[in-house]
Order: C-alpha cells, then structure tokens, then sequence
C-alpha cells in the first residue's frame, strides 16, 4: 500500500510561491506556515486528513477534513474551475494529522473497513456551509473525542472523520469493525438510513467470504444467517458435496435445501466420486439395482439388496428389483429417490414346503394356511410337513410362510406364474399315475407307495393385495 500523500503550495496550481509535501501517519507541521492556498491530496483512501490552524490540535481552532483530490481556497468560478473545488479559507493552518485505518482482514474475527457517507447538518463541512470551521472542531475534530461518529458507525473499534461536506463530496466517517455476530447485531439495529445502506454492504462482503467455512454466521437480522444469502445451487454444491455434509450438516437436509436437495442429491449420488460408497446413497443404490449394484457388488446397500434379490429370483417373483427398497435400505440418514416406496404398497404372501421323500411307505401331510384380513390384508400364516420314516430312506418335512412386498401392478404376471405352476404340478400327478406311483397332498390324510428318492419343491404362492398401490419402473 502506498503512503497517503499531501501536497501544499502557494499558489492555487502549484506554479508559484513556495510547496511542500508530507506523506504517513503523524502530525505535520508546516514547512511554510500560513502559505497553504492549495491542496493535492493522493493514496490517502483509507485515511484520516485533517488540518489544524495550530501545530498544537488540542486547543481549539479552525479545522478541516479532506480526502483524496485537488482543492484550493478562493470561493471563486475562475479559480474553482482552474484548480478545483473551494473547501474554505484555511490558509493560516499550521499542521496536519494523518491517520491511516488498519487493514482489512476478511474471516471471521478478523476486521472489515467502510467508507460511510453522512448527511448534511451531521458531520463537518466547508465555511461556505458553516458560520466557521471553528464548529468543525468544536463538534467533530477535536482530538480523543467520538466526534458523533458512534451514531454513524455503531460498534466500530475504529472511526474518524475522512472528509468535511465540500463542493461535490459529502461528509465521509471511516470506520472499521471486528467480525463478529454482536457488532453486525450492532450495525443491524440501527434506524439510520445511510447506516443501514453501509450495513448491507458490509453483510454482503462478509458473507461472501466467509460462507464456506461459516455457513451459520449470523448476519445480525434475526436468525438470517450468511447461508440464507448466498445459497445459489453453485454455491450448495460446493457446500454440501464436502466430507460427509449431506447426510450430517443441517444446512444440507431436505428442510433447508428445499426444491434443491433432490437435484443435488440425485447427482451426488450419482455422480459425485466416493459417493456410492456413503450410507447416504444406499437407498439410491438399491433404487438403481440395475445399474449401480449390478456393476458395483461392494456399494453401500448393494451385498443385502444382491442377497435378496437372488431369494427372489429363486422364487420366481416378477421383476423383483422392485421390491428391493422396501426393507432397510430407504430408512435412516439417506436420500430417498422420489417414487422408492411405490412398490411397497402391497404384499406377496408364499408358503415353501421342501419336502423329502426317501424309500418308504409313509404318509405325508402338507398344508400350507396363509390368512388374509379385510381388504386382502395379510393377517397370518403358517406351513408345515409330517412324515414317519421306515425303511432304509425316511421322509421329513420342513416349511414356513414369508411375506414381501408386493405391487399390485404385478397381479398378472403372479397369476401367470400360478398358472404355470398349477399346470406342470398336473402334468406330474399326470406322470405318476402312469407310473403307478400315488401322491396325496393336502390338509388331511393320504399316502404315498415309492421306492425311488427324490427331493420336491412345492412353492404355493398366495397374493394378498392392498386395494391401493402403484407400480414404478426403474432404470
């Protein structure tokens, strides 16, 4: 940063008579005392200039604030047009205080400067304004006083008066705030127009800056906070795709992120490295069975979706990727795709009997009870199997009853699978009569004369349906 630099001479222009410079923060007495008619002022956008018509500034005097630009004191269009604006008639100073602002520092806890612009009647201003810059001093210059500043820059660690109202420039105060919740709260509360103006400037830098590593900084209006103010979808991306931020950090919930949060969750999961592998995508996993678990076994969610959709596969149930998300993969801190439950509104009830004839002249007893309530709600089930064994081979029977979810847009392909089943089991019985071989299955008694082992599956499956329900199709 340069040297806030002033430059005085003798003559309006510089062209004659005797000038002078001093630049840096301290008192300066003049050179030429009293020979002061103009004044270039440079680099001095974040100081404090003021003259004094003594070289001590504590007794009271005239005394004038100015900052960056050319001004000379003859009050006439023919020296004002030439050489710049008029800002009183202070030839007769003796000193001048420069004091620059410390540097800013954009964190929080840091600091932040801003130039605030006054209104007329409530600051310091040129003698053409005044009855006398004497009153500049009495009200607004005099050393180791406020100078009304705290009305125009609440909370400020560091105020002082930059420019007195001039030709063209109004009354200016320089002030700069530590960063934190209370001097915004402070800034906030104000009802001064021109402070609130300087406020929302302030808000907007310090927002800006700090809104990646604090989000929840309080803005000083209530509960808004700097997430409230900068939250573009760009800027959430960026947020919430860190660490584990959409699955723990609030600011990343469905709540706050609103229309947002399924287009930025949608894509994290599936697209954002490491993702996949994140508790947080397991339902979007399972929901994209076909094209996340299938290419990537080891996905979060992806080992028991496999396992269940195997059983399923085995069972002959239709489409069975469909029903994949009704168990635990969709619960917890996860992304729920829009539509994962909509398979989950109805219910498939199947009794598997494996039974196992050995060489025997025993009696089997089958039964398979499933019971629905109103509406073809599943209330209840159960399977079981009996035999007594003799001989060299022995006959047991092992069964349950289990339910799944079920669509009802699924009714007819069950019923087809029904069908078929129902018609290879007639073709069987078909078989063994011509074989002279005897199956009796049922509730009550009955027998079987056999001499050869084999093992039978007989899979009795039961639709229990909701009378609500949609199918979904996945990718």
């Amino acid at each position: 940063m340069g040297w806030c630099t002033v430059k005085m001479g003798e003559h309006p222009s510089f062209s004659d008579g005797v000038q002078w410079t001093v630049r840096g923060d301290g008192l300066h007495g003049m050179e030429h005392n009293d020979a002061a008619e103009g004044f270039e002022i440079t680099g001095c956008e974040n100081s404090s200039v003021v003259f004094y018509e003594h070289s001590d500034p504590n007794q009271r005097q005239q005394a004038h604030a100015l900052t960056n630009g050319k001004y000379q004191i003859f009050n006439e269009s023919k020296w004002i047009n030439a050489h710049g604006p008029y800002v009183s008639h202070l030839s007769g100073i003796s000193a001048v205080k420069i004091q620059s602002i410390p540097g800013e520092s954009l964190k929080k806890g840091g600091r932040i400067n801003a130039t605030i612009e006054v209104p007329d009647g409530q600051g310091p201003r040129a003698q053409e304004f005044a009855g006398s810059t004497v009153d500049n001093w009495d009200n607004y210059l005099k050393p180791q006083q406020d100078g009304g500043l705290d009305k125009h820059c609440p909370g400020a660690s560091w105020k002082k008066w930059k420019h007195a109202k001039s030709a063209g420039k109004p009354a200016q105060a320089l002030c700069q705030w530590p960063i934190t919740e209370t001097n915004m709260a402070s800034l906030a509360a104000s009802n001064e127009t021109h402070v609130k103006g300087a406020y929302n400037t302030i808000k907007s830098r310090v927002c800006n800056t700090i809104k990646n590593d604090h989000p929840n900084f309080k803005t000083g209006k209530g509960d808004e906070k700097c997430w409230d103010l900068v939250n573009t979808q760009e800027f959430m991306k960026d947020y919430c795709y860190k660490e584990n931020r959409m699955a723990d950090d609030s600011l990343c919930s469905d709540t706050s992120l609103g229309d947002s949060y399924v287009i930025l969750a949608e894509e994290y999961c599936k697209e954002h490295q490491g993702a996949a592998d994140k508790e947080f995508c397991k339902c979007y996993n399972v929901v994209n069975y076909e094209t996340v678990c299938v290419n990537r076994g080891q996905s979060a969610g992806c080992p028991a979706a496999k396992e269940a959709y195997d059983k399923y596969v085995e069972f002959k149930i239709p489409q069975p990727n469909v029903w994949l998300p009704c168990g635990d993969a969709c619960k917890g801190k996860v992304y729920r795709p829009p539509g994962n439950a909509d398979g989950c509104k109805g219910t498939i009830a199947a009794c598997i009997q494996n039974i196992e004839v050995g060489a025997a002249h025993d009696e089997i007893n089958a039964a398979c009870e499933i019971n629905t309530g109103e509406g073809n709600e599943l209330t209840g089930g159960s399977s079981s199997g009996s035999g007594d064994a003799s001989g060299s081979g022995g006959s047991g029977g092992s069964g349950g009853s289990s339910s799944v979810p079920l669509s009802t847009t699924q009714t007819s392909d069950l019923e087809k699978t029904v069908a078929e089943m129902k018609k290879e089991k007639e073709e069987e019985e078909e078989e063994a009569k011509k074989t002279k071989k005897k199956l009796i299955i049922g509730g009550g008694g009955g027998g079987i004369v056999s001499s050869i082992s084999f093992l039978m599956l007989i899979v009795i499956i039961i639709m229990a349906l909701s009378k609500q329900g949609g199918g979904r199709r996945r990718r």
